[in-house]
């Protein structure tokens, strides 16, 4: 009997359209490299999503000083206007050296309209790379489009930490399982990686492994992959704590999990686990909801 939800994503195809995400901040490199690597093994296009978000007069100005910020910020977006003119022609050249074909997809705009916009983009692709969010720092500006991502594209989401690099191949894949739709939707997006690993380890938290994992684990042999089912016990840590802890143990170079949340005023909250895991990696995520 095959894995229940997995089933319904037979038929692994080679991921031939990947998104990554440019803002011409300190983190691009090492999504650029993910990106590289990913390209190169799949012979995939390459799509950079370079995004430029414009001030928001309307959410930072008081009726009393309109005028004046009006006129502020039109300066201020003038300004990232020209030095996102100035990127691109370098973004371009850098994906040019990354992919036998690739494109860049500017956007200039407001918060919500780049979100939009976006995820237009984002859904009729194969994954998307973006930089681990809920992190201090520059970065946190794009959290948004990034769990916009992971909720609304309905594609996989490449997560990479902040200085990660890639390496020349990605050897070993964990994979965080639960018998949920999440997670199957997860390990589906994350086929192509999967099968091309060495060694795939199954990780249960806190659970005997019951049907669905064994059901897994022959679904992932039949199509080649080397699986080993692992039932760690949390042991008073968190369910977050000791799936990364496996991770170190197995020296993962990525880990494949579900993306929990729920929708609480038309805002996606993030569930616990899955946040945790998120901003605490140092390996990358590869994440479906």
């Amino acid at each position: 009997m095959d894995c229940p939800f997995v089933a319904r994503f037979q038929g692994v195809s080679p991921m031939k359209d990947i998104v990554v995400h440019l803002d011409g901040g300190p983190e691009e490199a090492s999504r650029l490299s993910y990106a590289g690597l990913l390209a190169t093994t799949f012979g995939a296009h390459l799509t950079g999503l370079f995004t430029s978000a414009l001030p928001d007069i309307g959410l930072l100005a008081s009726p009393d000083s309109a005028v004046a910020a009006a006129a502020l910020f039109a300066e201020l977006e003038t300004e990232i206007r020209v030095r996102a003119t100035d990127q691109a022609p370098r973004m371009a050249s850098s994906l040019d050296a990354l992919a036998q074909t690739s494109d860049l997809v500017r956007i200039d705009a407001r918060m919500e309209d780049i979100v939009r916009d976006s995820l237009t983009t984002l859904r009729c692709s194969d994954l998307f790379i973006a930089t681990s969010p809920y992190r201090s720092g520059v970065g946190a500006l794009w959290d948004p489009l990034i769990e916009a991502a992971l909720f609304g594209s309905g594609r996989g989401t490449l997560l990479v930490p902040p200085g990660r690099r890639a390496p020349d191949v990605l050897r070993g894949v964990l994979i965080a399982w639960r018998d949920t739709r999440e997670a199957a939707r997860a390990v589906a997006e994350a086929m192509p990686l999967i099968t091309r690993a060495s060694k795939v380890d199954v990780v249960l938290v806190d659970a005997e492994p019951d049907a669905t994992a064994s059901d897994l684990a022959r679904y992932l042999d039949r199509h080649g992959a080397t699986v080993t089912v692992e039932v760690v016990a949390s042991d008073g840590r968190s369910v977050a704590d000791a799936i990364l802890t496996e991770a170190r143990r197995l020296s993962s170079d990525l880990i494949v999990m579900g993306g929990y949340g729920h929708l609480r005023l038309r805002e996606w909250v993030m569930g616990g686990t899955t946040l945790d895991v998120i901003q605490a990696s140092t390996v990358p995520l590869l994440i479906a909801h």
